[in-house]
Formats: structure tokens, sequence, C-alpha cells
């Protein structure tokens, strides 16, 4: 069940709106993002690996900074001289999960909603099987039985949900696609409800009575996994 609540109460947008920065970026400068991990890259080792001009691969990585998605840093020296800078993705962009998620919802929350017909609950099955999907895959990589709260939690964190555990609620207090989500509500939020419901079944947990207050407080909505949400 979804409960909604006052205009323009609700999570704020996911990490210094690193959904929309992600997504407007050039196919350039998505390739710069994606070369870089949590480890510090110099610019000389960027520009390598890409094939780009040192002063342009310098370009697209203080671009990167500039817009929230990269951080910057003195290198470790090696000889004499001041050390160069390095750069790294800033932890919980995500690129590959949070931009890529939120530009293809987007779309389809815009083409749901225009279909008309069960919205809520085709976009609810359609979140439960990307749940279940999404616990299969790290399954395999994990041993033993996964735990269906942390789970949740876990998933919902590399989504970019930014999740605060106050039990039995958990407050997501960002959202990937907030201006989609306040215009289609019907749209996102079942899908994040069913993503949640999936994920709950596919970790041996009951998914019964989970409830998502969308906007429910001025900086978060409220996972209820008890059941015994707001009615």
């Amino acid at each position: 069940m979804i409960v909604e609540k006052n205009e323009g109460w609700g999570p704020r947008p996911s990490r210094t709106g690193m959904a929309d920065a992600v997504a407007s970026l050039s196919a350039q400068r998505r390739r710069v993002l994606d070369a870089l991990d949590e480890e510090p890259r110099s610019i000389a080792a960027v520009a390598q690996a890409l094939g780009l001009h040192v002063n342009t691969a310098r370009e697209h990585l203080d671009g990167l900074v500039d817009a929230g998605l990269a951080l910057r840093s003195r290198l470790t020296p090696n000889g004499r001289g001041r050390p160069g800078w390095g750069y790294a993705v800033r932890p919980g962009v995500g690129a590959s999960s949070v931009g890529e998620y939120a530009s293809l919802a987007t779309v389809l929350a815009e083409h749901a909603a225009a279909q008309g017909g069960d919205v809520a609950g085709d976009m609810a099955r359609l979140g439960r099987g990307w749940g279940r999907g999404l616990v299969g895959s790290r399954a395999a990589d994990k041993d033993g039985e996964p735990d269906p709260e942390r789970t949740v939690v876990e998933v919902l964190d590399t989504l970019g949900f930014d999740p605060e555990e106050r039990p039995p609620v958990v407050r997501l207090r960002q959202c990937p696609m907030l201006d989609v989500a306040r215009r289609h509500p019907e749209v996102v939020c079942r899908v994040h409800l069913g993503l949640v419901e999936g994920v709950i079944e596919a970790a041996g947990g009951d998914p019964e009575g989970v409830d998502l207050e969308a906007f429910a407080e001025p900086d978060a909505c409220l996972l209820h996994l008890d059941g015994r949400g707001a009615s």
C-alpha cells in the first residue's frame, strides 16, 4: 500500500543530484567517469586508458569534480616535486546503476502513465520481478542465506535511496527519480514498493503487509516492513 502525504514532502534527490548529473553527461565525459574507481587515478593514467590527450582528460575530470561525481586529491609523493592530482569516483555515485536506472525509469514511467489501464498493478508486478532478479544476482556472490530486511536495505542503498534504519521503519532519504515520482507516484512508487516486496520474497521473507508512505515526512518516504504502516 502507498500513502501520499503533503505536497513538497519526501526525500531529497539522490546524492547531490547524482542521477540527473550522470544522465546529463556527454558520452565522452561518461566514459571518463566509468574509467574511475574508488582509488585515485592520475590524469595521465586516465588519459592513457581512454586514448585521450592529457589536457582533454583533465578538463573532463575537473568537470566531474564540479558536478559532484568525482573527488580530487593529491597523490602519494613519488620522488621530488609536488605530487600530482588523483581523481576517484565519489562513493555512492554508482554511475552504472543509479544513473542508468534513473534515465531508463523516467522514460518508462512517462510511457506507462500515458498508457492507462491497471498501471499500479502492472508496475507492482514489474517491481517484484526486478527485486527478485536483484537478489538472485547478489546471492550468486555471497555464501549463506540472505536476511530479508538487511537485503532490502542493501539493495535500496545500492540504488541510491540512502536508507536509514529505524526499526521497524526504513527512512528513504533520497530518491533516484524524485521529479518523476512526484508527477507519477502511481508508476514510480508502485515500482519501488514492488521492488521491496520482490527482494523480501527472494530473500525468504514474507512481503505481505509491507507499506510505503510516499512523501511522508519533510525529508523522507517511510518504508514499513512490519505491516503496521499508515492506513
